[in-house]
């Protein structure tokens, strides 16, 4: 049996459009191969030194800039400047001039330069600090060191009034945190991101310096350390439990309002031992309606049970002094 035109003019459309894939996929392939090929950078760490002064010709700017930098202190062995100067960095001048396209090393990546393989300079010298780089979460986002800082001049990110600022280029969210009505005093360079945070890794949660919140918290917060002879342990638990380190809607970074974060744990105090606490929900206390005393308003669980992080007083096991 033969088959009619219209299916050997589909049978047609089908190899005409195959032929046209496999004609796009090979030279794009084509394309991508001769780019890397005929990179001008490629290759470009190959090269003669010329030296600082050849380079402060054309970059004054750069390089004044760079002596007023811990980064170009020809005196310190330990700096790029006790090198090749600019070249420890940027790669041979002569690269500059001599290849085609005016090759250099680019910390920002103008040439194409990979984020390995500009964290790779850097890490050239500063290894030491950097042992929980590998893996970290900036890391695995590709994350370049030029990204937060500069290199020329000491930058944002090391200066504690203006620290925050780089941060929350991409953690907007706890930007929105510290605009709240309780927060820790970030807008004013009293305490930075970095007190808490490495922002380079860590083995704690969430990039901290310490191996977890508590340990953290208690960096500023000793008093609440312990030990106590009462624990509340929510407290010996997680400071996070209560609190939002960040900025919260409510007094003392507290999750909730009390007392009905207090509520959250203990939610038989609303009926039983809370008939005798002060007024409950709506100024009620219906048998028939349970509900209405879910929460206790007027005055607070703290008024009484002030020790709510833990007390030693041997009369302390309710954490009332």
């Amino acid at each position: 049996m033969t088959r009619d035109k219209h299916g050997a003019g589909f049978d047609m459309h089908i190899k005409h459009l195959f032929a046209f894939i496999l004609l796009l996929w090979s030279s794009l392939s084509y394309g991508a191969g001769e780019s890397a090929d005929e990179n001008p950078c490629k290759g470009m760490a190959e090269g003669e030194v010329m030296g600082v002064e050849v380079c402060g010709e054309c970059h004054e700017d750069k390089v004044t800039d760079m002596r007023m930098n811990p980064h170009g202190q020809a005196a310190d062995a330990r700096t790029p400047f006790a090198a090749d100067g600019c070249e420890t960095c940027h790669g041979p001048g002569t690269t500059h001039f001599e290849v085609e396209g005016n090759c250099i090393i680019s910390l920002r990546g103008r040439f194409g330069e990979s984020v390995e393989m500009r964290n790779d300079i850097c890490l050239g010298c500063h290894s030491s600090d950097m042992m929980h780089w590998a893996g970290s979460t900036h890391e695995s986002e590709d994350l370049a060191c030029t990204s937060c800082h500069a290199i020329h001049t000491q930058g944002k990110a090391l200066e504690r009034t203006t620290q925050a600022e780089v941060c929350y280029q991409c953690h907007k969210d706890i930007r929105a945190q510290s605009f709240r009505s309780s927060t820790h005093p970030i807008r004013d360079g009293k305490v930075v991101c970095s007190d808490c945070h490495n922002p380079h890794g860590s083995v704690g949660p969430a990039a901290l310096k310490e191996s977890g919140i508590n340990e953290t918290c208690y960096r500023c917060h000793a008093e609440k350390r312990g030990p106590f002879l009462w624990e509340h342990f929510p407290v010996t638990e997680d400071c996070s439990l209560c609190h939002r380190a960040h900025g919260s809607s409510h007094e003392n970074l507290l999750t909730r309002q009390r007392p009905q974060l207090c509520q959250q744990c203990h939610q038989t105090e609303s009926g039983g031992m809370g008939r005798r606490h002060v007024r409950r929900f709506l100024d009620f206390d219906d048998p028939a309606d349970p509900r209405r005393k879910r929460f206790i308003v007027g005055e607070s669980c703290t008024n009484c049970h002030s020790q709510v992080h833990g007390s030693n007083h041997p009369s302390g096991v309710f954490l009332l002094r």
